[in-house]
């Protein structure tokens, strides 16, 4: 009914326009025009009764009960809740009793800081408006938790599942103890936390640290952390007895991420029947890492370093391993698949991140008899090297479906380079090779010369993509951005050149 009056009210406004109005009176539109004009006069009537009255409209929203009124503000995103909470007292309860989820994402900000957008004219330029954004993150998570915190407004406690905090936070910035209540509130008692990330990104080695405190409260069980299903530590450093104590306390904990954790020597992960995701990246000191005893592990994540890992071990019942991940930094990768010989027979998908300098397949590995889905990324050198070693990767692989090949090269170069070419070992027609990928192509002979690689040897090949995007080393995702516009061009004119003269076998070519 409000609805048809407010279309009717809009109707009058267009009829009173002179000629519109002449327009309505011709023929049998008349007396239609006249009836809408006089429902629009007493709708206005109608409202100038009840405002004289003083009558307003009835919020029906909040006569809902709040229950409901609790569903409807749990499915919003923090921000969105918490802007809820101005409408009335009774709102500002309610988004504090309903929020079972604190994602503090800060969104553009955090992607503007590490893509280092808006450009500065100098370094001490963009750290003050760094610093200036972290204030603002810190200020707004502890705000959030005050007012959820607060036991004189007389409602009741939320209970959160999730917690999950991600910003550009160095150890520095914990000087009032700012990041350690945060992990004191997701470990509160009265919480049933299922999600825990921390994502702490900063360049410098100066890391957040695991609070003792917390560990202590955790090992004595004033926190309860057995519904914990997924935990993410990047960038903060933690020992190996707290990940332990983590993993053997939380049989439900299917997710693990540690990444760049400086003070993690040696992890020792046995009887973790519920685990199916583990990643370890980037640990620099890491000696040992061991898992046994893991029958529901699907999907490895080991990046390794040069002064790292020295041991990889896994073993005793880990047989349902279909999904895996390694990178190396300058080192060979012979340790990491001589550990894993028993499985690589299984692997269904395996992604590599390497150094030119081993990008060779090891000699002493057996053939990937299962593999579907291959991931290739080359990890930045000074100078760029030859990517068509990998060809040992690919003919090692004779069921392979699914190729897809990261290029990451010195951002810097705004020009095609003369490359070192490495000799490629077993050139081999493949028939079984249907899609292939190449992300971060900018027109280099390093990925150029792969493309016409692809364009000999991959006779079955069905669908080919170029991806633009660069690929930013250490964050570890695709940016659409370049060098520069220049470079840009020259990328997708080498495309479309390559696009013009693809093999008459090939069904699908994109450029993006």
């Amino acid at each position: 009914m409000i609805a048809r009056s407010l279309a009717q009210y809009k109707t009058k406004g267009a009829l009173s326009d002179p000629k519109l109005r002449t327009e309505h009176k011709i023929g049998k539109e008349r007396s239609a025009a006249g009836h809408q004009e006089t429902m629009a006069a007493e709708y206005d009537s109608r409202l100038n009764r009840n405002n004289s009255r003083g009558i307003i409209d009835v919020d029906r929203i909040s006569e809902l009960p709040d229950d409901i009124l609790g569903r409807v503000v749990s499915m919003l995103t923090l921000k969105e809740a918490a802007a809820t909470s101005v409408l009335s007292t009774r709102w500002t309860n309610l988004w504090k009793s309903s929020v079972t989820v604190l994602d503090f994402d800060a969104g553009e900000v955090f992607h503007d800081i590490a893509s280092r957008n808006p450009p500065y004219s100098s370094d001490e330029e963009r750290e003050a408006w760094v610093q200036e954004k972290r204030r603002w993150y810190i200020n707004w998570v502890n705000g959030a938790l005050r007012q959820l915190h607060d036991d004189d407004d007389g409602a009741s406690k939320p209970i959160i599942n999730k917690f999950r905090v991600q910003f550009f936070l160095e150890k520095e910035c914990n000087s009032d103890g700012d990041m350690d209540r945060w992990l004191e509130f997701a470990f509160m008692s009265n919480n049933r936390l299922e999600f825990l990330e921390l994502f702490y990104f900063t360049d410098s080695r100066s890391h957040y640290v695991f609070p003792e405190g917390c560990f202590d409260r955790i090992k004595t069980q004033t926190s309860d952390i057995k519904l914990l299903r997924s935990l993410s530590l990047s960038f903060v450093d933690v020992r190996g007895e707290v990940v332990e104590h983590f993993a053997a306390n939380c049989p439900l904990l299917p997710h693990l991420v540690l990444h760049q954790s400086h003070s993690l020597v040696s992890l020792r992960l046995r009887r973790i029947r519920a685990l199916r995701y583990l990643e370890v990246s980037r640990c620099r000191p890491m000696k040992v890492l061991e898992i046994d005893d893991a029958p529901g592990l699907t999907h490895l994540h080991y990046h390794g370093q040069d002064d790292g890992t020295k041991e990889l071990r896994v073993h005793n019942n880990c047989g349902r391993l279909v999904e895996l991940t390694l990178g190396f930094d300058f080192c060979k990768p012979e340790f990491a698949f001589r550990s894993i010989s028993a499985y690589v027979g299984r692997l269904q998908s395996l992604t590599v991140k390497m150094s030119p300098s081993v990008i060779r397949f090891p000699s002493n590995m057996a053939e990937l008899t299962c593999l579907e889905r291959l991931t290739l990324q080359n990890l930045p050198a000074q100078g760029d090297i030859s990517i068509l070693g990998w060809s040992t990767w690919i003919n090692a692989c004779p069921r392979l479906h699914t190729l897809r090949v990261k290029v990451a090269t010195t951002m810097s170069k705004g020009k095609s380079l003369r490359l070192w070419k490495a000799p490629v070992v077993n050139k081999v027609k493949r028939t079984s090779i249907k899609e292939v990928e190449i992300v971060g192509f900018n027109g280099f002979d390093l990925d150029c010369e792969f493309v016409e690689y692809a364009f000999e040897y991959f006779i079955g090949m069905e669908k080919l993509v170029l991806d633009r995007g660069l690929t930013i080393p250490g964050f570890g995702g695709p940016y659409n951005k370049f060098c520069t516009e220049q470079q840009a061009q020259i990328a997708k004119q080498r495309a479309l050149e390559f696009k013009s003269r693809a093999p008459p076998t090939l069904l699908q070519f994109d450029v993006v």
